[in-house]
């Protein structure tokens, strides 16, 4: 797989610890479960959906932006497939994004920087996978002078930065991408979003009924308030967590993060960490195919637990020379 995620066993959800994708470490919200039940009580997968207006009041609300700017699809993805031809991209980055041409991001002590070069840039904020915050004064700049401007925030509402997404009015040449898999932890129900002015040129090339009835209930029906609520004791949860992470000497290199993950090229091989961790019950990302990232990086989910993985892969690590000549049987019991 080129993304994260366990994979199903025989149609069910695998029985794994995954740290391979990254939710909110407070999971789901329960006002959240609640509207799911209620939805399937009410029998509204017997309907399709309406034009989507009252989920682009919700999410409007949510972000303090005009209806007329949101655009709603079937998870990120679907509106960054949408995006067309022509755009560079600072590596590394979300391999879905659609890639004219490329540049390396600069790597600056444990962190990265990735300037906006070219007329029309994707970038996500904070970056997937090394957790950096998007230079806000770089980004304005570009859009002043009149360049296009995607910004993927898919982790933004979860993670310590500061978001573009109340300068989509200012700027039509601004397009912010999200979604609310990750900041409420539903990736299954699938519901991403665009703010911004070619909003309405996306949904033009989306298919009808993109987002399924469930969807559309569960986020039409949500309070706006609870949400921003809930996004802020999460970002205090994913301050905290990132704390101790930020605290602890790991070997080889630990890049410092804003995100709900953290990007770390361990002495050892992604695919013998990745291997062993699975012996041991848990699952993270082998960051290895990102653009400009090696056969030793890993991406490591933040939430409670993430330092048992941090030990494993340290004891991994302690032995890896042994493990080289053939003792996996040792370690992985």
């Amino acid at each position: 797989m080129i993304h994260g995620g366990a994979l199903w066993e025989r149609g069910r959800p695998p029985e794994v610890k995954d740290f391979s994708v990254n939710l909110n470490p407070l999971g789901t919200p329960a006002f959240l479960e609640e509207l799911i039940e209620e939805a399937v009580k009410r029998g509204v997968h017997k309907f399709y959906p309406d034009d989507y207006s009252s989920l682009k009041q919700v999410i409007a609300e949510v972000y303090g932006v005009d209806p007329g700017l949101v655009g709603v699809f079937n998870g990120a993805t679907e509106a960054i497939r949408l995006l067309g031809k022509g755009f560079s991209v600072p590596e590394p980055n979300f391999v879905e994004y659609p890639r004219s041409s490329i540049y390396l991001a600069e790597e600056v002590g444990d962190s990265f920087r990735f300037p906006i070069r070219g007329e029309k840039v994707i970038i996500s904020n904070p970056n997937n996978p090394t957790g950096a915050e998007a230079s806000f004064n770089e980004v304005l700049s570009a859009l002043q002078l009149g360049k296009e401007v995607v910004v993927d925030e898919s982790f933004a509402d979860i993670g310590l930065v500061k978001s573009f997404a109340k300068y989509v009015e200012e700027f039509p040449n601004l397009l912010v991408i999200s979604t609310f898999t990750k900041s409420l932890s539903v990736p299954g129900l699938r519901i991403g979003f665009t703010l911004g002015a070619k909003s309405r040129e996306l949904e033009v090339k989306a298919i009808p009924w993109r987002v399924n009835s469930i969807a559309y209930y569960v986020f039409s029906n949500v309070d706006p308030k609870e949400v921003r609520r809930f996004f802020a004791e999460s970002r205090r949860k994913v301050e905290e967590l990132l704390a101790i992470y930020s605290s602890k000497k790991l070997p080889g290199k630990a890049y410092r993060s804003r995100a709900p993950f953290f990007l770390w090229r361990t002495p050892c091989t992604s695919r013998d960490v990745v291997r062993y961790l699975l012996g041991k019950g848990y699952l993270v990302r082998d960051a290895s195919n990102f653009i400009g990232l090696d056969s030793h990086y890993i991406r490591v989910a933040l939430k409670d637990g993430f330092e048992d993985v941090i030990q494993f892969v340290l004891n991994l690590c302690e032995n890896y020379q042994r493990v080289l000549k053939g003792s996996f049987k040792v370690l992985y019991r």
